[in-house]
């Protein structure tokens, strides 16, 4: 019984040291299931000026964050060059859509002394709309453009979090960063739980209207990589 007694120290101790290496062992295998990219920095954020310019102050915002400075841009300046080219009525209308947004972007990229080309897409669903999201902020460091409140509001996604890069293939999406021109300046959502809905606006021309109703619509960079194999 002594013999039984002096060993049950050490073997609890052994146990203990397994333990903990186990610990350290599967600890960063576990951080690396994760894959983080975000392109948010404060002082590219900015807040619409009034009621109309959501589109024009996410433009704005999309842009400092891929100048990586505060560009300056005048928001009214931007709806103004916005809404002669969307699709909607120039005498009723107040802000502007998914199409005038995507064409401010190209026309203004210039100003981050390069220029590039941004667009709209369709999706039929969320979850579909924010991994191509999130697989063009991996591929283009650019953040995408999201229209919330069925159409009448727009944010913009600046990062994600996922199973793994998504350039290495298939992936879940876990969670989404998104600066809101009206509201906070940076907020962490589940994927599943993200802010962006059906598009449910129909004031636009009947072509634009059938494209985007009961869609999930973002304003994405344009793929370079992408492009050049599928061409």
């Amino acid at each position: 019984m002594r013999v039984i007694r002096e060993r049950a120290p050490r073997v609890a101790a052994l146990v203990a040291a397994l333990c903990l290496l186990l610990v350290v062992a599967i600890t960063p295998a576990t951080a690396a299931t994760t894959y983080r990219k975000d392109v948010y920095f404060t002082a590219g954020y900015e807040r619409q000026v009034d009621g109309r310019t959501c589109v024009a102050a996410s433009t704005a915002m999309m842009l400092n964050f891929i100048a990586r400075r505060d560009l300056r841009l005048d928001q009214m300046r931007i709806l103004r060059y916005a809404q002669p080219r969307d699709a909607l009525n120039d005498a009723v209308q107040r802000g502007t859509d998914p199409l005038g947004w995507a064409r401010a972007l190209t026309h203004y990229s210039s100003a981050t002394g390069r220029s590039f080309a941004y667009r709209w897409e369709a999706y039929g669903s969320e979850g579909a709309a924010l991994k191509r999201a999130a697989r063009l902020i991996e591929a283009t460091g650019k953040p995408v453009g999201l229209t919330v409140q069925h159409g009448q509001h727009a944010v913009v996604m600046t990062g994600f979090e996922a199973s793994r890069d998504p350039s290495l293939g298939d992936f879940t999406l876990l969670s989404i960063w998104i600066s809101d021109p009206l509201g906070a300046t940076r907020t962490r959502y589940a994927a599943a739980s993200s802010p962006t809905d059906r598009y449910l606006e129909l004031d636009a021309t009947s072509t634009y209207d059938r494209a985007w109703y009961d869609k999930y619509v973002i304003v994405v960079p344009e793929d370079r990589v992408q492009m050049t194999r599928a061409g």
